[in-house]
Protein backbone atom coordinates (compact mmCIF):
# COMPACT_ATOMS: atom_id res chain seq x y z
CA UNK A 1 0.00 0.00 0.00
CA UNK A 2 1.34 3.41 -0.99
CA UNK A 3 2.27 5.80 1.81
CA UNK A 4 3.52 9.37 1.90
CA UNK A 5 5.76 11.68 3.86
CA UNK A 6 4.85 15.32 3.16
CA UNK A 7 3.17 14.17 -0.08
CA UNK A 8 6.30 12.30 -1.18
CA UNK A 9 5.08 8.84 -2.16
CA UNK A 10 6.68 5.49 -1.33
CA UNK A 11 5.49 1.99 -2.16
CA UNK A 12 5.06 1.18 1.53
CA UNK A 13 6.90 0.73 4.81
CA UNK A 14 8.29 -2.27 6.62
CA UNK A 15 9.89 -2.77 10.00
CA UNK A 16 12.83 -5.14 9.69
CA UNK A 17 14.08 -6.93 12.79
CA UNK A 18 17.74 -6.70 11.91
CA UNK A 19 18.87 -7.71 15.40
CA UNK A 20 16.94 -9.34 18.27
CA UNK A 21 14.32 -6.92 19.52
CA UNK A 22 15.52 -4.05 17.33
CA UNK A 23 13.32 -2.82 14.46
CA UNK A 24 13.93 -0.43 11.60
CA UNK A 25 11.61 2.19 10.15
CA UNK A 26 12.14 1.36 6.49
CA UNK A 27 10.50 2.85 3.41
CA UNK A 28 10.19 0.89 0.18
CA UNK A 29 11.19 2.06 -3.29
CA UNK A 30 10.79 -0.57 -6.05
CA UNK A 31 12.80 -0.19 -9.26
CA UNK A 32 12.51 -2.20 -12.47
CA UNK A 33 15.00 -2.59 -15.29
CA UNK A 34 12.01 -2.58 -17.64
CA UNK A 35 10.75 0.91 -16.84
CA UNK A 36 12.67 2.67 -19.63
CA UNK A 37 15.26 4.38 -17.40
CA UNK A 38 18.97 3.50 -17.47
CA UNK A 39 20.24 2.55 -13.99
CA UNK A 40 22.20 5.78 -13.46
CA UNK A 41 19.12 7.89 -14.20
CA UNK A 42 17.00 5.77 -11.86
CA UNK A 43 19.58 6.51 -9.20
CA UNK A 44 19.06 10.22 -9.80
CA UNK A 45 15.31 9.66 -9.49
CA UNK A 46 15.73 8.09 -6.05
CA UNK A 47 17.78 11.05 -4.86
CA UNK A 48 14.83 13.41 -5.42
CA UNK A 49 13.12 11.90 -2.34
CA UNK A 50 15.99 11.53 0.07
CA UNK A 51 16.13 14.98 1.65
CA UNK A 52 12.41 15.08 2.45
CA UNK A 53 12.45 11.60 3.99
CA UNK A 54 15.55 12.34 6.06
CA UNK A 55 14.15 15.67 7.28
CA UNK A 56 10.62 14.68 8.19
CA UNK A 57 11.13 11.07 9.29
CA UNK A 58 14.10 11.05 11.60
CA UNK A 59 15.68 7.62 11.84
CA UNK A 60 14.07 6.32 8.66
CA UNK A 61 15.92 3.99 6.32
CA UNK A 62 15.33 3.04 2.70
CA UNK A 63 14.99 -0.33 0.99
CA UNK A 64 15.36 -0.18 -2.77
CA UNK A 65 14.04 -3.35 -4.40
CA UNK A 66 15.57 -3.79 -7.84
CA UNK A 67 13.98 -6.05 -10.43
CA UNK A 68 16.93 -7.19 -12.52
CA UNK A 69 17.31 -10.47 -14.45
CA UNK A 70 21.10 -10.08 -14.40
CA UNK A 71 23.55 -8.44 -12.05
CA UNK A 72 24.65 -5.42 -14.13
CA UNK A 73 21.57 -3.22 -13.72
CA UNK A 74 21.36 -3.89 -9.99
CA UNK A 75 25.06 -3.19 -9.50
CA UNK A 76 24.88 0.07 -11.46
CA UNK A 77 21.92 1.25 -9.37
CA UNK A 78 24.01 0.56 -6.25
CA UNK A 79 26.92 2.49 -7.71
CA UNK A 80 24.68 5.43 -8.64
CA UNK A 81 23.37 5.65 -5.07
CA UNK A 82 26.70 5.47 -3.28
CA UNK A 83 27.00 7.97 -0.45
CA UNK A 84 23.33 8.62 0.32
CA UNK A 85 22.84 10.40 3.68
CA UNK A 86 20.31 7.73 4.63
CA UNK A 87 20.82 4.10 5.61
CA UNK A 88 19.94 2.34 2.36
CA UNK A 89 19.68 -1.32 1.43
CA UNK A 90 19.69 -2.10 -2.30
CA UNK A 91 18.71 -5.69 -3.02
CA UNK A 92 17.21 -7.77 -5.76
CA UNK A 93 13.43 -7.65 -5.59
CA UNK A 94 13.07 -11.17 -4.16
CA UNK A 95 15.74 -10.71 -1.46
CA UNK A 96 15.04 -9.40 2.04
CA UNK A 97 17.83 -7.21 3.39
CA UNK A 98 19.95 -8.05 6.38
CA UNK A 99 22.05 -5.65 8.42
CA UNK A 100 25.08 -5.93 6.13
CA UNK A 101 23.00 -4.90 3.10
CA UNK A 102 22.58 -1.37 4.45
CA UNK A 103 25.03 1.35 3.50
CA UNK A 104 25.53 2.00 7.21
CA UNK A 105 23.81 0.78 10.38
CA UNK A 106 20.23 2.11 10.36
CA UNK A 107 18.60 3.54 13.43
CA UNK A 108 16.49 0.92 15.21
CA UNK A 109 13.63 0.99 17.70
CA UNK A 110 12.41 -1.32 20.46
CA UNK A 111 9.14 -2.00 18.65
CA UNK A 112 8.02 -2.13 15.01
CA UNK A 113 7.33 1.13 13.22
CA UNK A 114 3.69 2.27 13.09
CA UNK A 115 4.05 2.93 9.38
CA UNK A 116 3.20 6.13 7.53
CA UNK A 117 0.01 7.81 6.32
CA UNK A 118 -1.68 6.01 3.44
CA UNK A 119 -1.64 7.68 0.05
CA UNK A 120 -3.63 7.32 -3.12
CA UNK A 121 -1.89 5.55 -5.97
CA UNK A 122 -0.31 7.81 -8.57
CA UNK A 123 -1.64 5.52 -11.34
CA UNK A 124 -5.18 6.33 -12.58
CA UNK A 125 -7.55 3.39 -12.28
CA UNK A 126 -8.20 3.39 -16.04
CA UNK A 127 -4.51 3.29 -17.01
CA UNK A 128 -3.00 -0.08 -17.84
CA UNK A 129 0.66 -0.83 -17.12
CA UNK A 130 1.38 -1.14 -20.85
CA UNK A 131 0.04 2.40 -21.38
CA UNK A 132 2.32 3.71 -18.63
CA UNK A 133 5.24 1.97 -20.31
CA UNK A 134 4.50 3.70 -23.62
CA UNK A 135 4.26 7.04 -21.80
CA UNK A 136 7.66 6.45 -20.21
CA UNK A 137 9.20 5.89 -23.62
CA UNK A 138 7.55 8.93 -25.18
CA UNK A 139 8.48 11.10 -22.20
CA UNK A 140 12.09 10.12 -22.75
CA UNK A 141 12.21 10.60 -26.54
CA UNK A 142 9.63 13.47 -26.74
CA UNK A 143 8.46 12.54 -30.25
CA UNK A 144 8.59 9.25 -32.08
CA UNK A 145 7.17 6.95 -34.69
CA UNK A 146 5.09 3.91 -33.83
CA UNK A 147 7.99 1.63 -34.80
CA UNK A 148 10.33 3.49 -32.43
CA UNK A 149 7.91 3.21 -29.51
CA UNK A 150 7.48 -0.47 -30.39
CA UNK A 151 11.24 -1.04 -30.28
CA UNK A 152 11.83 0.80 -27.01
CA UNK A 153 8.86 -0.76 -25.18
CA UNK A 154 9.44 -4.26 -26.52
CA UNK A 155 5.85 -4.47 -27.79
CA UNK A 156 4.90 -5.52 -31.29
CA UNK A 157 4.13 -2.73 -33.75
CA UNK A 158 0.41 -3.51 -33.80
CA UNK A 159 0.25 -3.55 -29.98
CA UNK A 160 2.21 -0.30 -29.71
CA UNK A 161 -0.14 1.32 -32.24
CA UNK A 162 -3.20 0.22 -30.26
CA UNK A 163 -1.74 1.55 -27.00
CA UNK A 164 -0.79 4.86 -28.59
CA UNK A 165 -4.28 5.30 -29.99
CA UNK A 166 -5.73 4.69 -26.53
CA UNK A 167 -3.36 7.26 -25.01
CA UNK A 168 -4.40 9.71 -27.72
CA UNK A 169 -8.06 9.20 -26.81
CA UNK A 170 -7.16 9.97 -23.19
CA UNK A 171 -5.50 13.20 -24.39
CA UNK A 172 -2.10 12.28 -22.99
CA UNK A 173 -0.29 12.30 -26.33
CA UNK A 174 -0.71 14.00 -29.72
CA UNK A 175 -0.89 12.32 -33.12
CA UNK A 176 0.71 14.40 -35.89
CA UNK A 177 -0.89 13.36 -39.15
CA UNK A 178 0.08 16.37 -41.27
CA UNK A 179 3.58 17.70 -41.97
CA UNK A 180 4.51 21.01 -40.35
CA UNK A 181 4.39 24.09 -42.55
CA UNK A 182 8.18 24.36 -42.59
CA UNK A 183 8.52 20.76 -43.84
CA UNK A 184 10.60 20.49 -47.02
CA UNK A 185 8.20 19.29 -49.72
CA UNK A 186 10.94 17.12 -51.21
CA UNK A 187 11.18 15.06 -48.02
CA UNK A 188 8.78 12.27 -47.18
CA UNK A 189 6.55 12.74 -44.15
CA UNK A 190 5.38 9.99 -41.83
CA UNK A 191 2.86 10.50 -39.00
CA UNK A 192 4.38 10.56 -35.53
CA UNK A 193 3.45 10.93 -31.86
CA UNK A 194 4.44 13.43 -29.19
CA UNK A 195 3.70 13.46 -25.48
CA UNK A 196 1.74 16.14 -23.65
CA UNK A 197 2.80 17.67 -20.35
CA UNK A 198 0.29 15.61 -18.37
CA UNK A 199 1.63 12.48 -20.07
CA UNK A 200 5.15 13.39 -18.96
CA UNK A 201 3.81 14.01 -15.44
CA UNK A 202 2.37 10.49 -15.26
CA UNK A 203 5.65 9.02 -16.49
CA UNK A 204 7.55 10.94 -13.81
CA UNK A 205 5.17 9.72 -11.10
CA UNK A 206 5.72 6.14 -12.31
CA UNK A 207 9.46 6.57 -11.71
CA UNK A 208 8.78 7.92 -8.23
CA UNK A 209 9.61 11.55 -8.98
CA UNK A 210 7.75 13.91 -6.60
CA UNK A 211 5.69 16.75 -8.03
CA UNK A 212 7.76 19.89 -8.41
CA UNK A 213 11.11 18.08 -8.30
CA UNK A 214 13.79 19.32 -10.68
CA UNK A 215 14.47 16.15 -12.62
CA UNK A 216 15.45 16.08 -16.30
CA UNK A 217 17.67 12.99 -16.36
CA UNK A 218 14.89 10.92 -17.93
CA UNK A 219 15.44 12.53 -21.35
CA UNK A 220 17.62 11.26 -24.17
CA UNK A 221 21.08 12.74 -23.70
CA UNK A 222 21.28 14.00 -27.25
CA UNK A 223 18.33 15.16 -29.27
CA UNK A 224 19.32 14.62 -32.91
CA UNK A 225 17.03 15.78 -35.68
CA UNK A 226 14.69 13.28 -37.23
CA UNK A 227 16.61 11.22 -39.73
CA UNK A 228 18.45 7.99 -40.36
CA UNK A 229 20.78 8.42 -37.38
CA UNK A 230 17.98 8.87 -34.85
CA UNK A 231 15.80 6.10 -36.27
CA UNK A 232 18.72 3.67 -36.33
CA UNK A 233 19.43 4.36 -32.65
CA UNK A 234 15.84 3.97 -31.54
CA UNK A 235 15.27 0.81 -33.57
CA UNK A 236 18.39 -0.87 -32.19
CA UNK A 237 16.55 -3.14 -29.74
CA UNK A 238 14.04 -4.30 -32.34
CA UNK A 239 16.84 -4.84 -34.85
CA UNK A 240 18.72 -7.04 -32.36
CA UNK A 241 15.66 -9.15 -31.64
CA UNK A 242 14.99 -9.64 -35.31
CA UNK A 243 18.58 -10.43 -36.28
CA UNK A 244 19.66 -12.70 -33.41
CA UNK A 245 16.85 -14.95 -32.27
CA UNK A 246 19.26 -16.80 -29.97
CA UNK A 247 20.01 -13.68 -27.94
CA UNK A 248 17.95 -12.59 -24.95
CA UNK A 249 17.41 -8.84 -25.09
CA UNK A 250 16.09 -7.73 -21.73
CA UNK A 251 15.87 -3.98 -22.27
CA UNK A 252 17.63 -1.02 -23.83
CA UNK A 253 17.70 2.71 -24.37
CA UNK A 254 18.63 5.22 -27.05
CA UNK A 255 21.07 8.07 -26.45
CA UNK A 256 22.34 7.22 -22.96
CA UNK A 257 25.10 8.86 -20.94
CA UNK A 258 27.40 6.62 -18.91
CA UNK A 259 28.68 8.56 -15.87
CA UNK A 260 32.42 8.73 -15.46
CA UNK A 261 33.09 7.42 -18.95
CA UNK A 262 32.38 10.71 -20.74
CA UNK A 263 30.73 8.94 -23.61
CA UNK A 264 27.16 8.49 -24.80
CA UNK A 265 26.39 5.39 -26.89
CA UNK A 266 23.81 6.03 -29.59
CA UNK A 267 21.95 3.08 -28.08
CA UNK A 268 22.65 0.50 -25.40
CA UNK A 269 20.87 -2.82 -24.92
CA UNK A 270 21.36 -5.38 -22.17
CA UNK A 271 20.73 -9.10 -22.22
CA UNK A 272 22.38 -12.45 -22.65
CA UNK A 273 24.25 -13.98 -25.59
CA UNK A 274 25.65 -17.51 -25.64
CA UNK A 275 24.90 -17.79 -21.93
CA UNK A 276 26.87 -14.63 -21.04
CA UNK A 277 25.45 -11.43 -19.62
CA UNK A 278 26.13 -8.97 -22.41
CA UNK A 279 25.91 -5.31 -23.33
CA UNK A 280 25.00 -4.51 -26.93
CA UNK A 281 26.61 -1.15 -27.61
CA UNK A 282 25.65 0.79 -30.74
CA UNK A 283 27.44 3.60 -32.50
CA UNK A 284 25.90 5.10 -35.65
CA UNK A 285 28.16 6.70 -38.24
CA UNK A 286 26.61 8.82 -40.97
CA UNK A 287 29.85 10.06 -42.48
CA UNK A 288 30.08 13.79 -43.01
CA UNK A 289 33.82 13.82 -42.45
CA UNK A 290 36.98 12.11 -43.68
CA UNK A 291 37.64 8.40 -43.44
CA UNK A 292 40.59 9.06 -41.15
CA UNK A 293 38.45 10.98 -38.67
CA UNK A 294 35.83 8.22 -38.75
CA UNK A 295 38.48 5.61 -37.98
CA UNK A 296 39.93 7.63 -35.10
CA UNK A 297 36.51 8.42 -33.67
CA UNK A 298 35.40 4.80 -33.88
CA UNK A 299 38.63 3.60 -32.24
CA UNK A 300 38.16 6.01 -29.33
CA UNK A 301 34.57 4.89 -28.74
CA UNK A 302 35.56 1.24 -29.04
CA UNK A 303 38.30 1.61 -26.42
CA UNK A 304 35.87 3.23 -23.99
CA UNK A 305 33.35 0.46 -24.52
CA UNK A 306 36.04 -2.17 -23.85
CA UNK A 307 37.13 -0.44 -20.65
CA UNK A 308 33.57 -0.30 -19.39
CA UNK A 309 32.81 -3.95 -20.20
CA UNK A 310 36.03 -5.19 -18.60
CA UNK A 311 35.50 -3.08 -15.48
CA UNK A 312 32.05 -4.65 -15.02
CA UNK A 313 33.05 -8.18 -16.05
CA UNK A 314 30.60 -8.24 -18.95
CA UNK A 315 30.68 -9.57 -22.46
CA UNK A 316 30.27 -6.88 -25.09
CA UNK A 317 28.94 -6.72 -28.62
CA UNK A 318 30.12 -3.45 -30.13
CA UNK A 319 28.19 -2.53 -33.27
CA UNK A 320 28.92 0.16 -35.81
CA UNK A 321 26.03 0.82 -38.17
CA UNK A 322 27.15 3.15 -40.90
CA UNK A 323 27.04 4.15 -44.51
CA UNK A 324 29.00 1.44 -46.36
CA UNK A 325 31.97 3.66 -47.17
CA UNK A 326 32.12 4.91 -43.56
CA UNK A 327 31.98 1.34 -42.23
CA UNK A 328 34.90 0.35 -44.46
CA UNK A 329 36.83 3.44 -43.37
CA UNK A 330 36.53 2.34 -39.73
CA UNK A 331 38.03 -1.12 -40.27
CA UNK A 332 41.38 -0.33 -38.64
CA UNK A 333 39.64 0.93 -35.49
CA UNK A 334 38.96 -2.65 -34.42
CA UNK A 335 42.40 -4.20 -34.12
CA UNK A 336 43.12 -6.60 -31.26
CA UNK A 337 39.60 -7.49 -30.15
CA UNK A 338 39.65 -8.96 -26.60
CA UNK A 339 38.36 -12.44 -25.81
CA UNK A 340 34.97 -11.42 -24.41
CA UNK A 341 34.26 -8.79 -27.06
CA UNK A 342 32.63 -9.12 -30.47
CA UNK A 343 32.44 -6.42 -33.14
CA UNK A 344 29.90 -6.17 -35.95
CA UNK A 345 29.96 -3.55 -38.69
CA UNK A 346 26.93 -3.30 -40.95
CA UNK A 347 25.00 -1.02 -43.29
CA UNK A 348 22.80 1.34 -41.29
CA UNK A 349 19.94 0.83 -43.75
CA UNK A 350 19.75 -2.91 -43.10
CA UNK A 351 17.22 -3.15 -40.26
CA UNK A 352 17.59 -6.57 -38.66
CA UNK A 353 20.32 -7.55 -41.14
CA UNK A 354 23.16 -7.86 -38.65
CA UNK A 355 25.95 -10.40 -39.12
CA UNK A 356 26.24 -13.06 -36.42
CA UNK A 357 28.74 -11.88 -33.78
CA UNK A 358 31.78 -13.96 -32.92
CA UNK A 359 33.82 -13.44 -29.77
CA UNK A 360 37.29 -11.98 -30.33
CA UNK A 361 36.50 -11.15 -33.96
CA UNK A 362 35.24 -8.38 -36.20
CA UNK A 363 32.42 -9.43 -38.52
CA UNK A 364 31.34 -7.25 -41.44
CA UNK A 365 27.93 -7.22 -43.03
CA UNK A 366 27.14 -7.45 -46.70
CA UNK A 367 28.59 -4.68 -48.80
CA UNK A 368 31.30 -3.79 -46.27
CA UNK A 369 33.76 -6.63 -46.76
CA UNK A 370 35.63 -5.13 -49.67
Amino acid sequence: MAVHIRNILFAGTESLEISPGRWTDTFLYPISYNHSLPPWDYGRAVRTKINTLAKYRRGASLWIQVESPGRWYWEEVKSALYGLPLATAITRRDTRPVLTDFSFIPRTFIKPSPGAPAAESWQPFDMADEEIQALRVLARIKTGYTSEVSSLTGYSVWKARRILRDLHKKELIVFHEEPPKEQDERKSFYPFWSVKRKGVSLALRSWGIPKGANFTAYRERRNPKDGRHRRTSRLWIASLRRAWSGAEIWTGWSEVQIPGLRTAPDALAWGKLNGHETLFWLEVEGGGTSGRVIMQRSAKRFRKAILYAEEHDLHLVFALLAKPWAGRAARLAFVGVPENIAVVVADWKGFGALPIPQWKRVVFGRGLKH
